[in-house]
């Protein structure tokens, strides 16, 4: 039986920290982050619309690979901004790392959403969005990392996997109020309004949400195990990598976990409607309803398994993820058939089994470090995996059922998935660790 007001000490002083706070910290740590991957997917959404704007017209493909091209400098810059974060949230708190990270992404938004086109300046518009999404992709690197490590370390006892599987939920709501702002713009604009001023709406729009959200951010608590009087935090510290070396381990479970998770990630939840629609003959507005269904089921696994997770503990449940799929990866492939019950089948199965393994993730990051490097050491291989294995997947996807070689995908998908399965089998069991440790 827990109360509704626990005596945290930090820096000197005790702090009421009631149910009523650490709901709000919930609350505004996540609204930052489905704003931020509002932000993410709305680019790739209106690309193809204002690539012109920022690209010579000449040849609209080039412009338009030109302006994806300008959104994988977000995927190579993740590992850098997950590095910088993680280890200024180390050093300075999480609350400041994940105000400064909204308030990097907000501006960031609202710059692509007045920035002059190429017409008007030439190829400075073309280098006012390498920039934006420059230092955009930098602090969304360091976001997701920090905001899992904030939620676990905020979480009341015995609701870690809980809190920390909170943080994918606002990941899919991002998603889902991106799309359903891209339908709401494309069904009320004509295509010429969209590509002459329509697409700023989207980003103005998340700007301007990302501002509240850095308000909220603003008055969130730090989490007791980091509040620490401001005079440790001007000792003198080691380099990052010399702190991290006596805890690889660590680095190698996050690396383990992210590895499987992103792939998948990216495979099922985000590229699986145009697969659908690309190798199968699906109809978009048949394929995007089924995926929205799938993740509206995903969000109800999500905590229902974060439960189970805190309960159970994480490794069953990281072990049912890698058996799930490296089993049924081939037969899900096959339900998708162009058919509406068949993508939805797919991916509701395959989600499914995605939430085994994201509902107790970030609880596991999170337990694996001790306190001094706990965001340094999530962030930095998080994003790092995730460039690899999950940002490579559409590519790899289409590449290969371009050239008729689908199943060799898949058996890297499997193969990918083993890697997190021996995670599973190898990692220790942290529901009971400690977070509050200095080594």
């Amino acid at each position: 039986m827990t109360s509704n007001t626990d005596n945290v000490v930090g820096s000197g002083s005790t702090i009421v920290d009631s149910k009523g706070h650490r709901a709000r910290d919930l609350i505004a740590v996540n609204a930052g982050n489905t704003l931020e991957w509002y932000d993410w997917t709305i680019y790739t959404i209106f690309a193809p619309y204002f690539a012109g704007q920022f690209f010579p017209t000449d040849d609209p493909v080039a412009a338009l690979l030109a302006t994806l091209a300008v959104f994988a400098v977000g995927f190579v810059t993740r590992p850098l901004g997950g590095w910088l974060f993680g280890r200024y949230a180390d050093r300075h708190g999480r609350k400041t790392a994940l105000t400064l990270a909204m308030a990097i992404v907000a501006v960031g938004s609202l710059v692509i959403a007045v920035s002059p086109t190429y017409g008007a300046v030439g190829v400075a518009a073309s280098i006012i969005l390498l920039l934006a999404r420059l230092v955009q992709g930098l602090a969304h690197g360091g976001e997701m990392g920090t905001a899992v490590t904030y939620l676990v370390e905020r979480a009341p006892d015995g609701r870690r996997a809980l809190w920390g599987s909170s943080s994918w939920v606002s990941v899919i709501l991002g998603t889902m109020l991106a799309t359903l702002t891209g339908l709401a713009v494309t069904n009320l604009l004509s295509e010429s309004d969209i590509a002459g001023w329509g697409w700023r709406v989207a980003f103005g729009l998340g700007g301007l949400l990302g501002l509240y959200a850095l308000w909220l951010r603003r008055r969130i608590q730090e989490t007791a195990v980091v509040d620490e009087p401001s005079e440790r935090r001007k000792e003198p510290r080691a380099p990052l990598w010399q702190r991290l070396r006596p805890h690889l381990s660590g680095v190698a479970i996050v690396m383990g976990l992210s590895a499987g998770g992103s792939i998948m990630f990216y495979t099922w939840l985000i590229y699986a409607p145009t697969y659908a629609q690309v190798a199968r003959g699906q109809d978009a507005g048949s394929a995007l309803l089924a995926a929205l269904l799938a993740q509206v089921v995903f969000l109800i696994a999500l905590p229902l398994l974060g439960m189970l997770g805190d309960r159970i503990g994480r490794r069953p449940l990281i072990i049912a993820f890698g058996v799930g799929f490296i089993a049924l990866s081939f037969v899900l492939n096959g339900m998708i058939d162009g058919s509406f019950w068949g993508l939805f089948l797919a991916m509701t199965i395959a989600l499914v089994l995605m939430a085994c393994l994201f509902a107790v993730n970030g609880a596991v990051w999170a337990e694996v470090f001790p306190t001094s490097v706990r965001a340094a050491g999530v962030a930095a291989p998080l994003s790092l995996a995730t460039a690899i294995f999950g940002g490579t997947a559409p590519y790899l996807n289409t590449w290969f059922a371009s050239n008729d070689l689908q199943h060799v995908f898949i058996w890297y998908l499997m193969a990918v998935t083993a890697i997190t399965l021996v995670t599973g089998l190898l990692a220790p069991e942290t529901r009971r660790w400690k977070l509050d440790r200095t080594s």
